[in-house]
């Protein structure tokens, strides 16, 4: 969403949320919408829901007649097992390029995740939190002996990711329980940091609400006068786990985190409707995006310093046609990630957007909340705002 011109009129929240009922957004009597609530209440209510899992995986041994991976080993008999609600399941991945995005994307599909923790062998004396995974691949040899077959991660993706979680807060948590935890920024240009880049992209495209990468001690080696073994690095699991579950509320709930499955058609709508968004505004068809909204949709700008600028679709729209016509270059805004929710009756939508125009590059996040309207998604609420490259 454009920073560039913010005419935006002073409309105040009870002033939106009157012309959000009046317009429909929340109707009394509305027949489509509630006639298709209640079938997706009849057709969920009817099986028993499945218990959610949670996925963790680990490395083979770099090479044949290599050493154990205490990756793998630290999680493998946790494989099955039950842990508050959710059940444990452990993938071993190949050491050879492109395994990870073809294993991961297969593990997402079957299983369905609620969370995903992946695990890489580092250096010995610490357990390390990766928080930053880079789109271009190093020039080292897999397992097959063979080099990476193409420059990047994922063609096209974004440059770089940053770790989506809040690895300060886990390494806080688990310093506090004895262990010795950095947060870094350089993953390795290995297949440890395309682990977590294929992460990060799988958590925008399949709905994965957490995902974590963290480099674990060699076995064998040893933290003060602690021995690294097997079970050790399934206990720091464990614990890495617990300090996941206390401070998340969807981890609390397991039945909340149960994610749609990957080919939900909604998903694929709500998309394409994200795209047109953007497309359209890009194209400076004012009449096309409109129709991206609901009637009556409120739209709220947060300014830099916390201000909340609210406004009513129709001056925003307007705004948003005076801001193109006034604009020195042709301003295009592209979204850079894309991550979407199900809910009963409503989706929700979290966009990471790169703005060009001319010499000026903005970024920013627009978080959308989206309903169906006589059988299409429509944008019923609008929240963005500015930052620096992520």
């Amino acid at each position: 969403m454009n920073l560039f011109s913010r005419p935006f009129p002073l409309v105040t929240p009870l002033a939106c949320l009157a012309a959000m009922v009046a317009s429909g957004c929340r109707p009394s009597s509305a027949v489509e919408e509630d006639t298709e609530a209640r079938s997706e209440l009849v057709s969920a209510g009817g099986a028993p829901p499945e218990q959610p899992v949670i996925v963790l995986t680990g490395f083979e041994p770099f090479g044949p007649g290599r050493p154990p991976n205490a990756s793998w080993e630290g999680i493998a008999e946790l494989d099955g097992q039950t842990w508050k609600g959710y059940r444990l399941a452990s993938r071993r991945l190949e050491v050879v390029w492109g395994a990870p995005r073809k294993q991961l994307d297969q593990a997402i599909t079957e299983l369905r995740p609620a969370a995903v923790f992946a695990l890489g062998q580092g250096l010995p004396g610490a357990f390390v939190l990766e928080t930053r995974a880079s789109n271009q691949r190093g020039n080292g040899r897999d397992n097959r002996g063979d080099l990476p077959p193409g420059p990047t991660v994922v063609p096209g993706g974004p440059d770089v990711f940053q770790a989506t979680a809040d690895c300060d807060r886990l390494a806080r948590a688990l310093r506090d329980q004895g262990y010795p935890v950095r947060v870094s920024t350089d993953a390795g240009r290995y297949l440890c940091e395309e682990t977590l880049y294929v992460l990060e992209h799988l958590k925008a495209k399949r709905q994965l609400r957490f995902v974590l990468f963290c480099h674990v001690p060699p076995l064998d080696s040893a933290i003060g006068s602690q021995k690294v073994t097997a079970p050790y690095v399934r206990q720091f699991v464990l614990d890495l786990l617990e300090a996941w579950h206390g401070g998340s509320a969807d981890a609390r709930s397991p039945a909340a985190a149960k994610q749609p499955p990957a080919n939900d058609p909604r998903v694929a709508e709500v998309e394409e409707l994200i795209r047109r968004y953007f497309r359209t505004w890009s194209n400076q068809d004012l009449k096309g995006y409109g129709e991206c909204f609901m009637p009556g949709a409120c739209v709220q700008f947060i300014g830099p310093n916390g201000q909340i600028e609210p406004s009513d679709l129709a001056p925003f729209l307007a705004s948003q046609a005076e801001c193109h016509r006034v604009a020195t270059h042709r301003m295009i805004e592209t979204p850079q990630t894309i991550d979407i929710r199900i809910e009963a009756r409503l989706a929700r939508a979290v966009v990471y957007w790169k703005l060009s125009a001319g010499p000026r590059t903005e970024f920013g996040y627009d978080h959308f909340t989206l309903m169906k309207h006589r059988g299409q998604w429509r944008i019923v609420n609008l929240v963005f705002y500015g930052t620096k490259p992520d």
